[in-house]
């Protein structure tokens, strides 16, 4: 007692000031969540926001354009590969779209969707990104395959994205608390959701299968496409894409003109990529399948194709061959964000 009274006053007030502001400091930590410190160091926030010439053509052939140029870090240019699971705000998703096509019979759905991806996105941090693909001079070819040199450009307009997440316009997002880097983009969920020994399908050849599977083993360093298939092959209306040497790559064959881009290929992009996915080896190492309702369920279908309750997303795919596209969009449109019981597994 002697000795406390002894000190200094002001020594006193300074010792019980920083114990209170330590107390109060690591309770402050303490409500934060977790999530934040995973996705964010010190001076980290947001992507910067870039300038979009949405309204301007480029000048000449998207393959001579300088946003088809982009650039690949030291890690990801070597055959080794790497794991890593992305910052939030490293993650793109990107609407490229002109909104025209199938999906305009849907009232102002370009407009619709791009706003609800912004609220989407504000909620985890992502970069939303729209890209109006009536400005790629693609020569010929079938208007889709635009989608292409859309995704370039995403990776060019944000050097440090890391993911970037081609979505069509006729998808609406069901859940919009879904965490796409826990559920599909980190290691550990590619390691435990790709599907292993698959068949890949060809709904040209429903009588010869391909007899080609994806690898019974692979490395999760190695993944840098993630797509999802349904009855009948691959569908790029949902597809995940990382910044690598390899993407780059496979985006330079996919468009080549003379051998895929520019040929007769009923379902442009998507058989290009299923080409080559059938023929080379290389290609399926480094493209994982996910069970289709992970980020690509339909309308209709069962339990592995159709929407069920607290899936990501509902595709609207094909739903202009029976004229369906503005009354299924509707439907869903008015239940997204549901939490009630609408569509359980079981139903039909």
């Amino acid at each position: 007692m002697q000795t406390f009274q002894l000190l200094p006053r002001k020594s006193v007030l300074l010792g019980i000031t920083l114990v209170a502001f330590f107390v109060v400091l690591f309770r402050l930590y303490g409500d934060v969540p977790v999530e934040y410190y995973r996705n964010l160091s010190p001076d980290e926030g947001a992507l910067p926001d870039v300038q979009v010439q949405n309204d301007k053509p480029q000048p000449g052939y998207f393959k001579a354009q300088p946003e088809w140029d982009w650039k690949v870090p030291p890690r990801a240019r070597g055959w080794e590969g790497y794991a890593k699971s992305p910052r939030n705000r490293d993650v793109v998703v990107l609407t490229a779209s002109d909104g025209g096509g199938h999906n305009s019979a849907i009232p102002n759905v370009l407009q619709r969707v791009l706003g609800d991806r912004k609220n989407y996105c504000d909620k985890h941090g992502y970069t939303n990104l729209w890209l109006n693909t009536s400005r790629y001079d693609i020569g010929a070819a079938h208007r889709t395959w635009s989608k292409i040199p859309a995704v370039a450009e995403a990776f060019y307009l944000y050097p440090e994205a890391e993911w970037v997440w081609l979505i069509d316009t006729d998808i609406i997002i069901m859940t919009p608390e879904y965490d796409l880097v826990e559920q599909i983009l980190s290691p550990n969920a590619i390691k435990r959701g790709l599907m292993r020994g698959t068949p890949i399908l060809d709904g040209q050849l429903k009588k010869n299968p391909t007899n080609i599977s994806t690898p019974d083993e692979f490395r999760v360093e190695d993944i840098d496409i993630l797509i999802t298939q349904d009855h009948q092959s691959v569908n790029t209306g949902s597809t995940f894409f990382r910044r690598t040497a390899f993407t780059r790559y496979l985006l330079e064959i996919m468009t080549d003109y003379k051998m895929l881009m520019g040929s007769e290929h009923p379902g442009a992009e998507q058989d290009a990529l299923k080409h080559l996915m059938l023929e080379h080896p290389l290609v399926r190492k480094h493209v994982g399948i996910y069970p289709q309702r992970k980020f690509n369920a339909y309308v209709q279908g069962g339990d592995n194709m159709g929407y069920r309750d607290g899936d990501l997303l509902v595709h609207f795919a094909g739903c202009w061959v029976g004229g369906k596209c503005q009354e299924w969009f509707e439907q869903f449109w008015e239940k997204k964000g549901h939490t009630d019981k609408w569509r359980p597994e079981g139903s039909q």
